[in-house]
């Protein structure tokens, strides 16, 4: 006959393993895989598309959701482009935008975005663009 498992060393099994579960931190929330690929993808796509002549790609990076897009605008544009109503800067940098037939868009769940935001100085963002809104 087999012998019976001790109660009291199956409740220090179970508090045992829910203490270690408790103590594990849980995975921290990264980007997604999908955002990852994409702003891989935004990195290459510039470089084949690039914006016009005195912009700059300051950085690409992915926040929840949404890859942003910093294109840093010369100083005499920023005063033309940003007189009300934006308009003018918001057609500028959304013409920035990847096709809607871009693979990052296959890439991309229909909730994640790619933001096109014009940087004038420093890390202040004068304007951002949706890329998905801009293209529908």
């Amino acid at each position: 006959m087999r012998p019976r498992p001790r109660p009291l060393m199956v409740l220090c099994f179970v508090l045992l393993m829910a203490a270690i579960m408790f103590v594990q931190s849980p995975p921290s929330p990264g980007p997604s895989r999908a955002l990852k690929d994409a702003a891989a993808r935004m990195k290459a796509y510039f470089p084949e598309n690039p914006p016009p002549k005195g912009w700059q790609i300051a950085a690409i990076s992915t926040r929840v959701g949404a890859v942003w897009v910093d294109i840093k605008l010369p100083e005499a544009e920023v005063a033309f482009l940003s007189k009300p109503p934006s308009l003018a800067l918001n057609q500028a940098l959304g013409r920035q935008c990847p096709p809607k037939d871009d693979i990052v868009w296959r890439v991309l769940t229909p909730t994640q975005d790619i933001e096109i935001r014009a940087m004038a100085g420093g890390e202040k963002a004068l304007l951002a663009v949706s890329c998905r809104a801009f293209n529908k």
